[in-house]
């Protein structure tokens, strides 16, 4: 599965050796930067449509399937579009998502798409089965309703949520009757086990956000949970094993954040000041971490799906 390189940030430009991988296997690098501001942690439909229109012109369903490197996990909304271009390359009846994060991402928001809510509209994508969501620390499972969470993807059977810790030291996400075990309390061998069993179709696509992540493997915008890299690619092999992948995409490089100019962009930088880390990590450290982990990942998935 050749890759690509989705430039909306500039977190991927200085990863030479991830760059100079990609091109020589017969991948893309895209520099769609110009619309990165107006993308970046929310989008209103107009330039979710431009970059759309894009993809369609440079990455077109017809050349297969593509695992997608794109930047900062501000990003992620971007995830449906990729699918939807992924299914229709695969020509797939049905397939399942397999979401690594520490957030949920299911929040409802209208008009457009945020990164904390792309996971209802894959979920609701035709032919999608499913999402099953892993590895999730962070505070938002917590009293997730009064968090803006849409449990109506609970409700419909659309979303699976298995967080690597659950709230509060409980054994599980308990949540519209529903009930799933942490990996935690299941513990990580036997969880390996158990995913498989999850998945009811023959593809599968994967997207990856790195603040899944330990602080020491990952370095984003956001916060960061409890899995480790060795983990995440040994959960990538379980979930691929048997299976057809028919794309995936990673996000999780920190960058700094520009919004643009003008009343969107003043709206985000105070969501950003409410809900991300006020300490940026070091440039140079960011680099580092982040290089290392995106190309273990690019032959992890070398070996999945060659």
């Amino acid at each position: 599965m050749r890759a690509a390189l989705l430039h909306l940030d500039d977190a991927l430009c200085s990863q030479t050796i991830l760059r100079d991988r990609v091109i020589a296997a017969g991948g893309r690098s895209l520099d769609y930067q110009d619309l990165g501001p107006s993308l970046r942690l929310w989008s209103r439909p107009p330039s979710l449509d431009r970059l759309e229109r894009r993809l369609r012109a440079s990455l077109g369903a017809e050349e297969g399937p593509r695992l997608v490197f794109m930047g900062s996990g501000d990003f992620h909304h971007v995830t449906p579009l990729l699918l939807r271009r992924a299914c229709e390359a695969a020509g797939e009846p049905a397939v399942t998502v397999i979401h690594f994060d520490n957030h949920p991402d299911w929040v409802k928001f209208g008009p457009g798409a945020h990164c904390g809510s792309w996971v209802g509209r894959a979920a609701r994508l035709p032919g999608v089965a499913k999402v099953i969501t892993v590895g999730v620390c962070s505070g938002d499972i917590d009293r997730p309703r009064a968090k803006g969470a849409d449990l109506s993807l609970i409700l419909d059977e659309k979303v699976e949520l298995y967080p690597y810790r659950a709230p509060k030291g409980a054994s599980g996400l308990k949540l519209c009757g529903r009930e799933w075990a942490s990996i935690e309390t299941m513990g990580e061998a036997a969880f390996v086990d158990f995913l498989p069993g999850r998945i009811s179709t023959e593809a599968v696509y994967i997207t990856i956000d790195k603040d899944v992540l330990r602080a020491e493997d990952a370095a984003t915008n956001w916060d960061q949970g409890l899995t480790s890299q060795g983990y995440l690619a040994t959960l990538i092999r379980a979930a691929v094993a048997g299976r057809k992948l028919i794309g995936a995409d990673v996000v999780g490089d920190w960058s700094p954040p520009r919004y643009g100019f003008g009343l969107n962009a003043l709206l985000k930088r105070s969501e950003a000041l409410l809900d991300q880390p006020w300490r940026a990590p070091s440039p140079t450290t960011a680099h580092e971490v982040n290089s290392r982990v995106n190309l273990a990942l690019l032959d992890v998935f070398d070996a999945v799906a060659p």
